[in-house]
């Protein structure tokens, strides 16, 4: 989920409490507004916390000889490096048929887009399977299911 559409769902979790909390602070209930907005600084400030910590994106670049993949999340910057001519893709199934895409070369392995949603994850193998095809010097890349 992005951010905007993390604000998107806030905004609307908002505007439904308070709204339904102005109905007894019209009737002179004030605490009840108070307690509202104690509410939704609290839920404001766990979703925050949630997308803050499970935020992940990741970029890919593919040149003639290599594939740069760096790593971002809320911890930390990776970078690894493969050579196109011997990169495969593959995409495994894991438990309940989730599926994970994995880089492999010379017994190195990583998994990428582990934070897509299963059908993304596919469009990304297919379009990795492409782009290091087409950068592969005419196809010669091992990119196989």
């Amino acid at each position: 989920m992005t951010l905007d559409r993390l604000a998107l769902v806030f905004l609307g979790l908002s505007a439904v409490t308070l709204l339904v909390a102005l109905g007894p602070l019209l009737l002179g209930y004030w605490p009840i507004m108070l307690a509202a907005v104690v509410h939704l600084i609290v839920v404001g400030w766990c979703l925050r916390l949630g997308w803050r910590g499970n935020w992940a994106r990741e970029c890919m670049i593919i040149d003639r000889d290599t594939l740069a993949i760096d790593h971002f999340d809320a911890r930390q910057r990776t970078r690894s490096e493969w050579p196109v001519a011997w990169v495969r893709v593959l995409v495994e199934e894991r438990r309940m048929g989730e599926r994970q895409v994995i880089v492999t070369c010379h017994g190195r392995r990583q998994a990428v887009g582990q934070f897509l949603p299963t059908h993304e994850k596919l469009a990304l193998a297919d379009a990795l399977k492409e782009s290091l095809g087409a950068a592969g010097l005419g196809g010669r890349a091992g990119n196989h299911r």
